[in-house]
């Protein structure tokens, strides 16, 4: 038998083969084994347990999202369309010392045309009008700092306005030419320098006043309430596929309560924007339209005056007169209401009689009839015209603040809703995530 040579490299002894891997046991919720070369498969750090509490967590922040928001919103809507009944409460207030005004003015011209000693009654309604407007512009500016400036150079001009008015009478009760002069340059002062300041005024409550009309804001809680919504119907279908039961209560009466606080919110807000909507298209643009027509008739009326003082030469104040008369004619069709176009018409047929008779040399039986107090003389006929206007804005101004200040109870109750809502989510999520907690325990 021979033996292996030195150098002889031997064949290794055949290895072993190892035995096989235990085969790991397969339980619920355990992973299954991979194979051998392949990429295992992503898995959550996360156990069922820790799921579930931060699922409840989740809920709890729903309901407390859901509450905040709705006392927020609600609240803030109630806050500004108490604004916009303040800021028209403003509006009408500076529209009246326009009208005031302009009012004033048509009684210091009316009476001018009488000559020497003006009547009582009309020298009172003028010393009322200025002392009513003195009184509205201190109001004025108490309530809406940001028109005290303004207001504050208004007050100056009305003072320069009356004293060159006293100037007027003075000089025409002793028979003085020049007195004609003081009274048109006062009404020229009045209209440009304290009337452009009214008109400014009355812009800017105008828009603040529109502006705050508007409840689109609202529409954030609805849409936080349908997120909230998706966001528990996904949960209630993790639920379900986790532990093999359909429906969990709690989570489902959660939904409900949100499904009826989103209808609820979606209905009650479209109905909030109807109705403020009506009242923008309504009482309030009729507190526009009033105010609008009064000025334009209490300028016409001025102007009707100037043009018979200025004695045939008047025709630039005739063409002022005009303009007015086609502002009023321009809101009362706004406005709508035959009795105050009746009442304007009738005013305006008795100034084509002035007019007619002025142009035809008969300036004193024009002015006979301008300054009459009839029911058929221009005097009495302005009366019933700017008595209705007066009215009207009134009742539209209340009618405005009313309709506005009547949507702050429903507001409340809405943040109240919004509130308990809320604070049910939290609740109700909480406890049907609990009751599949309690199974781990």
């Amino acid at each position: 038998m021979s033996q292996p040579s030195a150098g002889t490299v031997t064949a290794p002894a055949p290895a072993v083969p190892a035995p096989p891997a235990a085969t790991p046991a397969v339980g619920p919720g355990t992973a299954p084994a991979t194979t051998a070369g392949a990429e295992a498969p992503r898995t959550s750090s996360l156990s069922t347990p820790r799921r579930l509490q931060l699922l409840s967590a989740g809920t709890v922040v729903v309901g407390v999202l859901v509450a905040l928001v709705g006392v927020v919103t609600f609240g803030l809507l109630a806050l500004v369309l108490d604004r916009a009944e303040s800021d028209t409460e403003q509006l009408v207030r500076v529209q009246s010392i326009q009208t005031n005004l302009l009012s004033a003015d048509a009684t210091a011209t009316n009476a001018f045309l009488v000559g020497g000693l003006e009547p009582a009654a009309q020298r009172a309604t003028y010393d009322e009008a200025l002392s009513t407007t003195s009184g509205m512009i201190a109001e004025a500016a108490r309530a809406q700092p940001a028109d005290a400036t303004a207001l504050a150079e208004l007050n100056r001009q009305l003072l320069d306005y009356d004293a060159a008015i006293e100037q007027a009478r003075a000089n025409n009760r002793q028979g003085f030419p020049v007195g004609a002069q003081y009274l048109r340059g006062a009404s020229a002062q009045l209209r440009a320098s304290a009337l452009p300041v009214l008109d400014e005024l009355v812009a800017a409550n105008a828009a603040r006043a529109g502006s705050r009309m508007r409840v689109g804001a609202g529409a954030v809680f609805p849409v936080v309430v349908a997120l909230s919504l998706a966001a528990l119907v996904l949960a209630q279908l993790w639920l379900a596929r986790r532990f093999h039961r359909r429906v969990n209560p709690g989570v489902l009466a959660a939904s409900v309560v949100l499904l009826v606080a989103l209808l609820a919110s979606v209905v009650g807000l479209a109905r909030l924007a109807d109705g403020v909507q009506g009242v923008r298209s309504g009482p309030f643009a009729d507190v526009n339209a009033a105010a609008g027509a009064r000025i334009g008739a209490n300028d016409a009326k001025a102007n009707e005056s100037l043009t018979l003082v200025a004695r045939g030469s008047g025709g630039t104040f005739e063409r002022a007169w005009t303009a007015s008369a086609g502002r009023v004619t321009e809101q009362l069709d706004v406005l709508d209401r035959p009795a105050l176009d009746d009442a304007w018409s009738g005013y305006a047929r008795t100034h084509a009689e002035i007019r007619a008779l002025d142009d035809g040399g008969g300036w004193d039986e024009a002015v006979a009839l301008a300054t009459g107090t009839g029911a058929e003389q221009a005097n009495g006929r302005f009366a019933a015209v700017d008595s209705g206007l007066a009215e009207e804005l009134q009742t539209s101004g209340e009618a405005t603040g009313n309709a506005l200040a009547g949507r702050t109870p429903g507001l409340v109750v809405a943040a109240l809703l919004s509130l308990l809502a809320g604070v049910a989510v939290a609740l109700l999520g909480r406890r049907g995530v609990a009751d599949r907690l309690r199974e781990y325990r």
